[in-house]
């Protein structure tokens, strides 16, 4: 008996919109939906504002400026807002670090680190997301005096500082995974990857993964004892395998891949693969296998973007604001819709889109867009 192949219609409906900040082009970081609102961040009145948005129609709650915006090259925001419990916690790309009620926008605590530690700032501003373990708040410093501050999460006070790799940041967000039993801490810095010990400091390993202008900005993958990295600014990918050795941590190589060279926009580990857009050959939306690091498929028909994944189904942003929503087959991927977003800020729409139940947000410049997605059954 032959079976029939059932294909999805996905319709993409666009409910709202809301303008974020006042400078058209400036905002890179992505909304973070939770229960009945949106958070997210753009440069509203020359400072970095956090906005806490109404879900239901993108409407404003309220609003907390923190610091001065970013003005320089690729103006406007880029790390985006964590949320734990009942805070909200926000980097700005001056390093203004701060606490808030996310209910009310009430500041807790707030501090900055680059002056605290006389640190300079990275060429494109401070661009990873903060990361919470337990009581711990973590963020990358880069330079002489720490590769991390590890900060009580409710007061910001430091806790410890992380063993300096010597290098400045990079502008990925960091990791967090324990490795037979360690607890690991892992990042991009602006000549590769790092490692320490998240508890204490310790600097476990650095492996050179250099990149054009400094320009490490995908952020690892952490899986079964490997870590993959990536950049698409003059280098290409990795998969390193981690090992103990005299109670520290080793990283050694085990394949190098010349087509996955993703310069932004992330990529993601799905059944045995590896997706993301690639500069190499061309831009276009690549495939490589996890184990062995040989290519599975390179598609031109989609430019460099960024992705999400929800119901087998890849939400991909590409930066001239098209959204394609693809699902991933034995050799290549297969469309079922594309729409072409008006403002798409002339190829910078680089914020990461986000799925949350049967909405989709995307950010392009300062505005976001609400999309209702559905999966219709032919």
């Amino acid at each position: 008996m032959l079976m029939e192949i059932v294909h999805p219609t996905i319709v993409l409906v666009i409910l709202w919109t809301a303008t974020i900040g006042d400078v058209p082009e400036a905002g890179y970081s992505s909304a973070v939906p939770v229960r009945d609102r949106i958070f997210i961040t753009g440069n509203l009145t020359g400072n970095s504002t956090v906005f806490c948005l109404n879900a239901t129609d993108g409407k404003a709650v309220w609003t907390y400026s923190n610091g001065k915006a970013w003005t320089e090259t690729f103006a406007g925001t880029r790390s985006t807002p964590l949320i734990d419990g009942e805070f909200l916690y926000d980097e700005s790309a001056h390093g203004e670090i701060v606490c808030l009620e996310s209910a009310t926008g009430k500041r807790i605590w707030n501090r900055n680190l680059l002056d605290d530690y006389a640190t300079p700032n990275t060429l494109y501003g401070r661009s990873g997301s903060l990361r919470i373990d337990g009581e711990q708040l973590f963020t990358q410093l880069g330079g002489e005096s720490a590769s991390f501050v590890c900060l009580d999460k409710k007061t910001g006070k430091t806790l410890f500082l992380g063993e300096s790799t010597g290098h400045t940041a990079g502008y990925g967000s960091p990791i967090l995974f324990d490795f037979e039993g360690i607890p690991i801490i892992a990042a991009m810095d602006a000549k590769g990857l790092f490692a320490l010990n998240r508890k204490t400091g310790k600097l476990f390993f650095h492996v050179r993964h250099p990149a054009r202008l400094d320009e490490n900005i995908t952020t690892p993958i952490y899986h079964d004892g490997k870590i993959f990295i990536s950049n698409g600014a003059g280098s290409d990918s990795k998969l390193l395998k981690l090992s103990t050795q005299n109670d520290s941590v080793i990283a050694e190589e085990v394949w190098t891949n010349q087509l996955l060279a993703n310069s932004h926009g992330g990529v993601v580990l799905r059944d045995g693969l590896l997706y993301g857009t690639t500069n190499k050959r061309g831009s276009g939306f690549a495939c490589i296998r996890w184990d062995d690091g040989n290519d599975v498929f390179l598609d031109r028909n989609i430019v460099r973007g960024s992705f999400d994944i929800a119901e087998d189904l890849f939400f991909i942003l590409t930066e001239f604001g098209e959204i394609v929503v693809a699902k991933p087959a034995e050799k290549n991927y297969e469309v079922f819709q594309r729409l072409q977003l008006p403002d798409a800020d002339g190829g910078q729409a680089y914020a990461h889109p986000v799925v949350s139940g049967n909405r989709l947000y995307v950010r392009i410049g300062q505005t976001l867009y609400c999309v209702e997605w559905k999966k219709i059954m032919k």
